[in-house]
């Protein structure tokens, strides 16, 4: 969160890759029936809108506020969305040359068995937390306690193929994508975007 994962992601987009982008995928999946079921049986109503649909906000309140509740939430959606993000690596691996995963949970899901290279974007916490801020995107104390129930820095970088430090400038960011892009491409790194079982 607030690394720069996305940015990374654009770039490589912009390079030629095709992106699957996994929070909004998460985000779709909450309206559908089954899920948003499954959400308030586990959470209690208290997760639901007045519009009957899951509220965002009031889920992720009760989803971290511990760390059994994290895991909870984890249950629920993990599974579902995994096979989302891989049935669309499926359709796709036919027709796109690189396929790229923006998703910041990967380490956690044990996604390296199913993907080819796993690129982590790195940025000190302090620093991540003050980017979501500027975006509005979350609270400096939301921001906290997702980034508590996920892996730390050390275990994503211990996990990856390819780490991008993320202390620099937007432009140094995206210099940074580019050269680990076209390395990978060059390198055969990218072996098809079909993964590793």
């Amino acid at each position: 969160m607030g690394a720069g994962k996305s940015t990374v992601a654009r770039v490589f987009e912009e390079l030629g890759a095709v992106v699957i982008d996994a929070d909004g995928m998460g985000r779709a999946m909450l309206d559908e029936p089954e899920i948003r079921d499954a959400l308030a049986d586990g959470f209690g109503k208290r997760v639901l809108g007045p519009d009957g649909r899951i509220d965002r906000a009031k889920l992720a309140a009760a989803a971290f506020a511990s760390p059994g509740d994290a895991r909870r939430l984890d249950a629920l959606t993990r599974e579902p969305l995994v096979a989302r993000i891989r049935a669309q690596i499926e359709g796709l691996r036919s027709r796109a040359g690189v396929i790229v995963v923006d998703a910041a949970l990967l380490p956690e899901w044990n996604a390296r068995r199913w993907l080819d290279v796993l690129v982590t974007v790195d940025a000190e916490e302090g620093r991540a937390r003050a980017r979501l801020a500027a975006g509005a995107r979350f609270s400096d104390e939301d921001a906290r306690a997702r980034m508590k129930h996920q892996a730390s820095r050390a275990e994503k970088a211990g996990a990856a193929d390819v780490v991008i430090p993320n202390e620099g400038s937007l432009d140094d960011l995206k210099a940074r994508a580019r050269e680990v892009y076209r390395a990978l491409v060059a390198g055969e790194g990218f072996a098809g975007a079909g993964g590793k079982e």
